[in-house]
């Protein structure tokens, strides 16, 4: 029932052996689409889950309740509408390979099975045929001829899937490589023996048309020889004869008028040379119409032949990996269906040392910072600094970039070489990139920044910056280091010199409560040097505050707490006692209050909130100071008169000054008053002017350590009571100390 191979069964051109070679141009994008969907062969992808193949006389899907149905390009496009996602690509280009050879599919789907069982340890058991999806009524026969088939290596497996691919694209020298690599006579593949009698036939009239052009050039026809060069060169697209023939001869005619009016010009990059046909082809028409070669010459060897497909976005084509260190030409050659037609455009000879890119520089203080992108096949750069004075010597240059310090102002040129190997051996440099660059005058930076505090301002003082205008700023958003160059910048300008006011011995007072860094910034024109900087605070006021001495040589301080401070400092100044500060928390204030160890003598209490900046240069606010006077007191005492017989004498007012220091001049006067009492006990007198005045001491008349003693009036009919009182400016500052009240009342 032909259940063997080699019976006249199946389709017009169907195999009647097994194939050798798919011989299906593109076998190599199924391949890698088949692999990516994990397919052992494209079998898989053409039936359903639980049916099998048949492939002794045709491609046919077997079980279901079809039972078996034939797979053609009607099949495969159900299936690709069916599957589609990922199997799409595939099952389209197998659909388009069926309509172009009805029998290609079946030669690939036998191909790929040989190699599978070839291949496996139990490769002539039919049962490694069924698992491999193969109907087992098939799958004897396929494994008895596959054992019997030829096995091709490596190589000769290379050469049979490519061979296709060599063919279609008019690549006759490498198809016959190809084919010198397989058994004379195709190995009992018939398709193939066809192919290779074609590729023996063209190379053959491949070669004639080249004798041909050399006898013609021998014997002076230029012209002649072109047209058998160009007729090699469309038998054989890769023929390095012909196409290098073609070059030589029309550059050595240099064309006729007509074809002269078009130019190949090229363009170096540091990567790669894109290549212009002047006037250019359309876009859509530069890949079709002009095939782009690269020659390239080695000395003592063949030249090489590169094609050059990659298009550029701007027009023409692109080599995106040029030899670097090597003379080259680009040829374009025109195409007329696929094959070549005419005389080439040749451009001139690229010596391929391209030039670093991307070559920039900045500018500082005597200082040229450059950088620069090498080509990946550059051995390296020579660097060469020209300034006013000539060649600079001692810059640091390292890869890609180059420092140069200690320089003077002016201007100079920064030159780049990149230097690569040619094919011989020696060592050629680029033409050169040349990059301007001008050194300007900058400020001498300040080195060095004090403040001082006193009197509620602080001083500046600093070192450097001589032949600059030096600025006392504070950044928005944090100082830039010590040194950092600056440039005039709209988008980050330069702080405005402190706004703070000046104070009364030429310092600047910052506000109550800021805490300020302040940095020196040396300033030359556009261009500034960043200096260092301290902290400045001024602690906020406190307000309300209020002193009164308790005794005991303490005073008791009063004061409103300022919001968000953690501690109050008080300082006390006293003459003779120095200075002495007390920091008090809040909450022992609230507790206990504030008290301070004080001496007779005047003094004054300055409060303000505790800094919170570690380091920082503290400025007390102005104000918040409280003066308070010295201890002048001024006791009186009625010294009872001496007894004579039954009576006693008149009774004596003594006056006494306590005072440290020195007695001011406006001391009080002392009155002594006195009120009747209409009952047994006199009420004693309440102001100055709530009784009777009887004696008046004057403040001059007063000093330390000599009491005033006057006799005390008797005209008056007890009972009555005494008091003292003082009046005058400076009553409010002077105590007045009282004796008990019961030796005041005269009865």
């Amino acid at each position: 029932m032909g259940l063997e191979f080699g019976h006249n069964l199946g389709l017009r051109r169907a195999l009647r052996g097994l194939p050798l070679s798919p011989l299906v141009p593109g076998y190599g994008r199924l391949v890698a689409r088949q692999r990516a969907l994990g397919l052992r062969h494209i079998g898989d992808a053409l039936v359903e889950r639980g049916r099998v193949l048949g492939v002794l006389d045709g491609v046919f899907e077997e079980g279901g309740a079809r039972r078996r149905q034939h797979i053609g390009a009607d099949r495969l496009r159900q299936l690709g509408a069916a599957r589609g996602g990922a199997y799409g690509p595939l099952l389209a280009q197998l659909e388009a390979v069926q309509l172009r050879d009805p029998a290609a599919l079946r030669r690939i789907l036998l191909y790929q099975l040989v190699e599978l069982l070839q291949a496996h340890p139990q490769g002539s058991d039919p049962a490694t045929a069924v698992a491999l999806g193969v109907c087992p009524q098939e799958a004897g026969p396929l494994v008895r001829v596959a054992a019997a088939h030829l096995r091709l290596d490596g190589e000769q497996r290379r050469a049979v899937e490519e061979l296709a691919d060599a063919w279609a694209d008019g690549k006759v020298r490498r198809s016959a490589g190809l084919a010198a690599l397989l058994p004379a006579g195709g190995g009992g593949d018939a398709l193939l023996r066809g192919r290779l009698a074609e590729i023996a036939g063209r190379v053959k009239e491949a070669d004639d048309a080249l004798d041909a052009a050399r006898e013609a050039e021998q014997a002076g026809d230029a012209r002649a020889a072109e047209d058998c060069m160009l007729r090699a060169a469309r038998l054989a697209s890769d023929c390095p004869r012909a196409l290098l023939g073609l070059v030589r001869l029309h550059r050595a005619g240099k064309g006729d008028p007509a074809e002269a009016r078009e130019v190949l010009t090229v363009r170096p990059a540091p990567e790669t040379v894109t290549v212009a046909l002047s006037p250019a082809p359309p876009a859509a028409d530069a890949a079709n119409s002009r095939r782009v070669l690269r020659l390239t010459r080695v000395p003592g060897g063949p030249t090489g032949i590169t094609e050059i497909t990659d298009l550029s976005p701007s027009g023409g084509w692109v080599d995106p990996s040029p030899p670097f260190g090597q003379e080259v030409r680009y040829a374009a050659l025109p195409l007329r269906g696929g094959r070549i037609d005419g005389p080439p455009v040749v451009s001139d000879v690229l010596l391929v040392a391209p030039d670093v890119s991307g070559l920039r520089s900045t500018t500082g203080r005597g200082r040229i910072e450059a950088t620069w992108t090498e080509p990946s096949g550059a051995l390296g750069v020579r660097v060469q600094l020209v300034g006013p004075a000539g060649p600079v010597d001692g810059a640091d240059v390292r890869t890609g970039a180059l420092t140069a310090t200690g320089l003077g102002v002016g201007a100079y040129v920064l030159r780049v070489h990149c230097r690569y190997r040619s094919p011989d051996g020696a060592v050629i440099e680029s033409a050169g990139a040349e990059h301007p660059v001008s050194v300007d005058p900058w400020p001498t930076p300040v080195d060095r920044l004090d403040a001082t505090a006193a009197h509620g301002s602080v001083r500046f003082s600093w070192s450097g910056g001589d032949d600059a205008d030096v600025r006392l700023v504070a950044w928005p958003a944090g100082p830039p280091e010590p040194g950092a160059e600056l440039t005039d910048d709209p988008a980050r300008p330069w702080p405005a010199p402190l706004p703070w006011a000046a104070g009364e011995d030429g310092g600047l007072v910052p506000p109550p409560g800021s805490v300020t860094r302040v940095s020196a910034l040396a300033v030359l024109g556009p261009r500034a040097v960043a200096g260092p900087g301290l902290v400045v605070e001024c602690p906020p006021a406190v307000a309300g505050a209020r002193v009164e001495r308790v005794g005991g040589g303490r005073a008791r301080v009063t004061f409103d707490w300022p919001a968000e401070a953690g501690e109050v400092a008080a300082t006390v100044e006293q003459d003779g006692a120095g200075t002495a500060h007390r920091v008090v928390a809040r909450s022992t204030y609230v507790r206990e209050g504030l008290y301070v160890d004080v001496a007779p003598s005047a003094f004054s209490v300055t409060l303000s909130a505790a800094p919170r900046t570690p380091d920082a240069v503290v400025v007390p606010p102005p104000g918040g100071a409280v003066r308070v006077p010295a201890d002048i007191a001024v006791s009186y005492r009625i010294v009872p008169g001496a007894r004579r017989a039954l009576r006693r004498g008149p009774s004596l007012l003594r006056v006494t000054l306590s005072c440290p220091g020195e007695v001011p001049d406006d001391l009080p006067e002392f009155v002594l008053v006195a009120r009747s009492g209409n009952g047994r006990d006199p009420v004693r007198p309440r102001t100055p002017t709530d009784g009777t005045t009887l004696l008046r001491v004057g403040g001059g008349t007063l000093s330390p350590g000599s009491p005033v003693e006057l006799p005390v009036p008797s005209d008056l009919r007890p009972p009555y009571a005494l008091r003292g009182f003082l009046l005058g400016e400076g009553a409010a500052d002077v105590r007045l100390d009282e004796p008990s009240p019961t030796t005041l009342v005269v009865r």
